[in-house]
């Protein structure tokens, strides 16, 4: 007989911690049951003896595996598949998307048994046993059901959120810059930017929800960019995400980023891996090995100034008002490469340090300016957007080569540069190089990007609990 473990079974629970000891030797089941609301125990009942058990996280629309065992003795008598069978009863009332568990890559017996039930190896954790790695092994239900998934964004002066199906079809965005007010300090003021977003943001989701006729309970999960970027900013987009996920008890997706960003070229075209994306922004500077989704391995950065900081610094020496980016790459595109400009970091690293350029264009306008020279805008524009297009690419090609890599993608702000795409583009069609290029409404920040990747972390089970804050600095993993 198969029963649901309850907190009041006492006399069970003293039981099964008896005679399963190894497995709770650190762990009390009271007080799994009073920390973790998504546990749950089925133990199967011989003359009303425990003789094993299944214990499973039922979170919002999946289920995982945590601990599953049988006694020796009772082994081969179709105890673990019955309560397998219990599971998948519970599973299909309650319209589970997925369940998923680890197991031993050694494990060949239970392996056989969960494939037996559908159950598809999809990722390795190394060394998740102590030294010995386990799959992680994912049973879908409902596969033809499309995941909503609600993407706030609100990093730094972009309030924004957007609904996106599968993650490659967007249902709705909405975005609110506050561009127009922070052109008057030249630069984002993150005390004024996180003000906006709380004076904004409810308005923006309700636009949002109105334009996709939707509610929030359409919405599958809720994804939130919770680092990097400005704390404050940040912070007021996270808080909304948990108060949504705690009101409508939805699954909550953290999510980083620059994932964010890569993604965005999702919505243009699905991502072929293995794939090096170049992150190129106002705050980020990074090259990026993909192998499949959710897989970054970071191959360089910026040691100081990102790219998109540079353009900002480099237009308020050229008397161009803030964000410089889009302006410069229109002066560069009259201007003639006049100007001799040092290299930035030109070596054989996927490396980059963009302040050393900032400091030469400094002081080659002081000097013209003390001699009393007149600077050509257009021509100095143009002389450092080639700079910073021979480095961006030169590096790029590179890592390419160097891993035998054929597809590229480009992200962020920046990568809306014409400038920059166009040599991009050359190149890659030069070298039989695929290549994608996000559209440049998804080029800055949005939600859209958050939700695109958001949905492969949803995939993955990268759930986060009310627990999650927001960080300023944070590692793309």
């Amino acid at each position: 007989m198969i029963i649901k473990l309850e907190l009041s079974n006492e006399d069970y629970i003293k039981e099964l911690e008896e005679k399963f000891s190894d497995i709770f030797l650190n762990n009390s089941i009271k007080s799994d049951f009073k920390n973790n609301p998504y546990t749950n125990y089925l133990i199967y009942l011989i003359d009303d003896k425990i003789v094993g058990f299944l214990n499973y996280y039922f979170m919002y629309d999946r289920m995982e595996i945590v601990n599953f065992n049988v006694l020796d003795y009772f082994q081969n008598r179709h105890i673990g598949s019955s309560l397998l069978n219990k599971l998948m009863e519970e599973a299909q009332e309650k319209d589970v998307n997925n369940i998923t568990l680890e197991v031993r890559v050694d494990n060949e017996k239970a392996i056989y048994l969960y494939e037996k039930y559908g159950f598809k190896k999809v990722n390795i954790r190394n060394n998740y046993y102590r030294g010995v790695d386990g799959y992680l092994m994912v049973k879908e239900f409902n596969k033809n059901r499309d995941i909503y998934i609600l993407g706030i964004e609100s990093s730094c002066d972009e309030t924004s959120f957007s609904i996106v199906r599968n993650g490659i079809e967007e249902i709705a965005t909405v975005i609110s810059s506050q561009i127009d007010i922070h052109k008057q300090y030249g630069g984002v003021v993150p005390e004024i930017a996180s003000r906006a977003h709380i004076k904004n943001i409810t308005y923006v989701l309700e636009e949002c929800l109105s334009i996709a006729n939707m509610k929030m309970e359409n919405i599958t999960a809720i994804a939130v960019c919770f680092g990097p970027g400005l704390i404050g900013s940040l912070l007021v987009g996270v808080t909304v995400a948990k108060t949504l996920a705690f009101l409508y008890n939805k699954p909550l997706i953290p999510v980083h980023h620059i994932s964010g960003h890569i993604y965005a070229n999702n919505l243009v075209k699905r991502l072929e891996f293995p794939l090096i994306a170049l992150v190129i922004s106002g705050g980020h500077t990074e090259l990026i090995l993909m192998e499949k989704d959710y897989s970054f391995k970071k191959l360089g950065g910026t040691f100081d100034d990102a790219v998109g900081e540079c353009y900002d610094k480099v237009g308020r020496v050229l008397g161009v008002e803030y964000p410089a980016g889009p302006i410069i790459d229109k002066m560069a595109s009259i201007g003639n490469p006049s100007y001799e400009l040092p290299i930035p970091l030109n070596d054989d690293s996927y490396n980059f340090s963009f302040s050393g350029l900032k400091s030469a264009i400094i002081n080659l306008v002081h000097n013209e300016e003390q001699r009393g020279n007149v600077i050509n805008k257009e021509d100095l524009a143009c002389s450092f957007q080639n700079i910073v297009i021979e480095i961006l690419t030169k590096k790029t090609m590179k890592a390419l080569k160097d891993y035998n890599i054929h597809n590229l993608i480009l992200a962020g702000g920046v990568s809306a540069n014409i400038g920059i795409r166009n040599k991009f583009k050359e190149l890659c069609e030069e070298n039989n190089i695929n290549y994608i290029f996000p559209s440049i409404k998804y080029s800055t920040d949005n939600g859209a990007m958050i939700a695109a990747s958001g949905y492969y972390a949803y995939l993955d089970n990268r759930l986060s609990d009310l627990t999650i804050n927001a960080e300023s600095i944070v590692e793309l993993k």
